[in-house]
């Protein structure tokens, strides 16, 4: 019941790639890669609560259901493309703050 089954390296491993975010970055300069580490560090999280007894084999089902259905069904295509439109918005959004723009700020 500590939560530690893997002596937390998931967690700090973590925390060293992407740091104490909520979020993932592109700390590998490749999205889809940078992505899909975090996803998998977070699957290895939940499998590391459930193996110390933290949470139920259930929760740790769950999340690898959404892992997998996420990167290994559907279309890659699809994943690429959702990639590449946040990729343009947040450099957007980025530029816009630079330049001291609104969104809605045609100036």
């Amino acid at each position: 019941m500590s939560g530690g089954h893997f002596e937390y390296q998931d967690f700090t491993l973590k925390n060293v790639m992407f740091g104490y975010g909520d979020t993932w970055s592109n700390v590998m300069e490749d999205r889809e890669v940078s992505e899909l580490a975090w996803d998998l560090l977070n699957l290895i999280h939940d499998y590391d609560w459930y193996a110390s007894g933290d949470t139920c084999k259930e929760t740790y089902l769950k999340a690898k259901t959404e892992f997998k259905r996420k990167w290994f069904g559907g279309n890659r295509g699809v994943r690429v493309r959702r990639i590449v439109d946040d990729a343009i918005a947040e450099a957007k959004a980025e530029l816009y703050e630079t330049f001291g723009l609104g969104v809605d700020n045609e100036q």
